[in-house]
């Protein structure tokens, strides 16, 4: 679907990510927050392990093979 270093946009991709247990980087404009698994989703935050980002805040980058 993405390929690595592609930002997660759509919520299909935030699904994919979730279903698949692809690794996701998380930004907070320039500045790295956390990498890892995703572990909840929907249309306002991602879980990332037992923290909730919003989406609309930060960025999410594909990271595949991490």
């Amino acid at each position: 679907m993405l390929q690595q270093g592609e930002p997660l946009t759509l919520h299909r991709h935030f699904q994919y990510h979730l279903q698949y247990a692809i690794p996701v980087e998380v930004y907070r404009g320039d500045v790295h927050v956390d990498i890892g698994v995703l572990t909840a989703v929907d249309a306002s935050f991602a879980e990332l392990q037992g923290t909730l980002y919003n989406r609309s805040l930060f960025t999410f980058i594909s990271r595949p093979g991490y």
